[in-house]
């Protein structure tokens, strides 16, 4: 019943406050669901930068321990720096290997769109292997020569390292993590291309009383031969020159 003087509203009228009131709510599910997609993309950022600054601690943390040539005159101190140069080379050797590793985890990082807990957790463990390589450089050039116990030490983190980066990309791809645009290559079994990789640091390993020292040349050759493998029988999309952007 209406009071008396007002005009009860048109059908038209009703309708036209319904939309009204559909678009308002439409419109305020959206608002929410970007809010929401900002704060898990800061958050997935958050874990990059946080990443990237222990990768930037363990670099720094392999040139603490490196020798200072000694000597008084120009030849005690070149022979002093041939004297160490095991040492100096294991540092270039693990400078690369970790700026690889980053180079990868970065790769992969910048398309993350959220973080769920068992990727925080992944890539705390990736971090784990991170912070150890250093440890780990120390141990291979200790002693007068590089052992198969020592080589495969070294060896096995870094293909962990590559092992747990390729499940970290593979739960992204499953659980819808990535964001949009993200790199076929990457999102579409990209997590195959770095576990091959890790197969041939992991494979180096027994390669090493045949090798010895020309082991570490494995670590170059057996990825490269797997990768090219896997994208001609077509395990692998190709990866395509300025897909990263």
């Amino acid at each position: 019943m209406t009071s008396e003087g007002a005009a009860e509203p048109t059908a038209e009228a009703r309708a036209e406050a319904g939309i009204g009131a559909a678009a308002h709510a439409a419109a305020e599910t959206g608002r929410r669901t970007t809010i929401a997609a900002e704060i898990a993309r800061s958050a997935a950022e958050r874990l990059a930068f946080f990443s990237d600054a222990v990768v930037a601690i363990a670099i720094t943390l392999l040139a603490i321990e490196l020798p200072v040539p000694e000597g008084d005159t120009d030849t005690q101190f070149l022979h002093s720096l041939g004297e160490e140069s095991f040492a100096y080379i294991t540092f270039l050797i693990s400078f690369v290997a970790i700026a690889n590793h980053w180079a990868a985890h970065h790769r992969v990082f910048r398309y993350v769109g959220r973080a769920d807990r068992p990727l925080v957790l992944l890539n705390l463990v990736w971090l784990l292997l991170i912070v150890l390589t250093p440890f780990l450089t120390e141990v291979i050039r200790e002693g007068d020569d590089i052992t198969w116990i020592r080589f495969g030490l070294y060896s096995l983190a870094q293909a962990l390292l590559l092992f747990v980066l390729a499940v970290m990309v593979s739960r992204m791809s499953t659980r819808d993590l990535f964001v949009e645009g993200t790199p076929g290559s990457l999102s579409r079994r990209g997590w195959i291309s770095m576990a091959l990789t890790g197969a041939g640091f992991l494979l180096s390993i027994p390669f090493f009383p045949l090798l010895h020292a020309w082991s570490f040349a494995v670590w170059i050759v057996l990825p490269i031969v797997f990768n090219r493998i896997a994208v001609a029988v077509g395990l692998v999309p190709p990866h395509r020159r300025g897909e990263d952007g």
